[in-house]
């Protein structure tokens, strides 16, 4: 089963149905920095949309967030619609009639209440997600035959990288095909003895930066996790020129 897309201006908010989501067996990802990403893009050469759409292939459902503001939703929707995928408005009620008005003006064909029993939200997934689960083997790898360093945008990767993001991108280079583990990762981020939170967080920083590595167009199938040992970059792979800043 494909996993679902939260896109939201603050993570905090989103974490309730996240939960709620993990709990129905549901793989979340939620993200503020993909949502600027479809954003800007808006404002930059099809090639980017369209790699932006191919990357969205990999979800069954995205959810709209109440912290995006209708005006954002109309001008992102000529990406964010799709037959591929689910589009669900988040809300906290059921809309009236005059509300789904509103939402069909809008272009959002469907919502998603949230403020209601585990039961409710299992049974609207169940119902609205039917169509979109009929291909599960789907999943999009862009240019899976191609040379990844002659295809993707180095310079645009690199500088979608955070700070920590990069050292992480730095130690697996630097491992040269090795396996890293998780505390030893730990140890070149924060410099301390590694703790659960910090554990945890190197799992979402892989995830940050595979996400960044598809929408760069490289494959993002080159880090891999290996379960019970750590992560993997393969060998050889910007050995030569992503250690230099620019």
């Amino acid at each position: 089963m494909k996993p679902m897309l939260i896109l939201t201006k603050n993570l905090v908010l989103e974490q309730e149905l996240q939960q709620q989501l993990q709990h129905l067996s549901y793989e979340v990802f939620c993200s503020v920095e993909l949502l600027e990403c479809l954003k800007a893009s808006r404002h930059q050469k099809n090639t980017t949309t369209d790699t932006l759409q191919r990357y969205l292939l990999n979800y069954q459902a995205i959810i709209l967030s109440e912290t995006i503001a209708d005006s954002e939703i109309r001008e992102l929707l000529p990406i964010l619609k799709s037959e591929k995928w689910g589009l669900l408005r988040k809300l906290g009620s059921k809309p009236n009639a005059k509300e789904e008005e509103q939402l069909h003006s809008l272009g959002v064909i469907d919502w998603l209440v949230v403020d209601q029993s585990i039961d409710y939200l299992r049974e609207q997934l169940s119902e609205k997600l039917a169509p979109y689960q009929k291909d599960e083997t789907n999943i999009v790898f862009l240019y899976k035959n191609e040379s990844i360093q002659e295809m993707g945008n180095l310079v645009q990767l690199k500088r979608s990288l955070t700070k920590r993001e990069q050292t992480t991108v730095d130690c697996l280079i630097q491992s040269k095909g090795s396996v890293v583990s998780r505390e030893e990762l730990c140890s070149q981020l924060w410099n301390e003895r590694p703790n659960n939170s910090h554990l945890s967080q190197t799992s979402v920083l892989i995830k940050r930066i595979k996400m960044k590595l598809e929408i760069a167009g490289f494959d993002p199938e080159m880090i891999k996790t290996i379960w019970g040992s750590g992560y993997v970059l393969k060998k050889g792979v910007f050995e030569k020129d992503f250690l230099v800043k620019i």
